[in-house]
């Protein structure tokens, strides 16, 4: 019978982790194929253990601006329902007041730990639950998430533990709170990499048929995207 694995991602550590897929592939961009991503982490524990790993869900914990803080929240928001509708992910998105920029998140506004407090609680609930999980993969590097990991394994689950290798310092890594080698995700930067195709889709709200490389449910045409903005 197969291991049951749930992947838990920190999805704001994922974005910054960005930079170093980019130097190891020499590119100016690169864009995740998160339908892919929770597969390729399942391959490498089948392979450490040399078992069959099923993927029961993948969860991922990010934050939104919220309205009074000025942000247009609409590109994030379908990057979300992209997750949730295509990707079939669990997404725990928790709305927060960046007031004056990006550093607002930190702190002040609690995103950071929103994501820690979330991620650790559906880590230690999942775990708890009989028959659902055996393996934990965690997708970030919060040392605030360390107590919660260690009682995931007191609980008799293992956990597997992603990072970058700039990040190969970091204090959960040397906390240790793992049963295996840690997945350094710019060892499959190639395979991660989303190739996009350029088709022709028809636009939801004016019917305009425009090329694109947008691959989530909904399309909506430059013109009416640009409207949406303005308005």
């Amino acid at each position: 019978m197969a291991e049951k694995a749930i992947v838990f991602i920190d999805g704001g550590w994922l974005y910054r982790c960005r930079t170093a897929l980019f130097s190891k592939l020499g590119a100016e961009n690169f864009e995740i194929d998160y339908s892919k991503l929770p597969h390729l982490l399942c391959e490498d524990v089948a392979n450490a253990l040399d078992e069959d790993v099923s993927l029961v869900r993948t969860m991922y914990f990010g934050t939104i601006p919220s309205v009074r803080s000025g942000f247009n929240t609409a590109k994030q928001s379908a990057f979300y329902d992209f997750l949730a509708q295509s990707c079939n992910y669990d997404t725990s998105i928790h709305e927060v007041d960046i007031g004056g920029g990006e550093e607002g998140r930190s702190g002040t506004s609690g995103g950071f730990s929103w994501v820690d407090v979330s991620l650790a609680t559906n880590l230690v609930y999942f775990a708890a639950l009989p028959g659902v999980m055996d393996v934990a993969i965690v997708v970030g590097d919060s040392p605030d998430i360390e107590p919660a990991i260690r009682r995931v394994r007191h609980l008799g689950k293992r956990v597997q533990l992603v990072s970058v290798h700039s990040d190969a310092t970091s204090t959960l890594l040397d906390l240790r709170p793992h049963d295996f080698a840690p997945i350094y995700l710019d060892d499959h930067a190639a395979e991660m990499r989303l190739v996009r195709e350029t088709i022709k889709r028809i636009c939801k709200q004016c019917g305009r048929e425009e090329e694109t490389t947008w691959a989530g449910t909904d399309f909506f045409c430059r013109r009416c995207r640009g409207r949406h903005r303005s308005s």
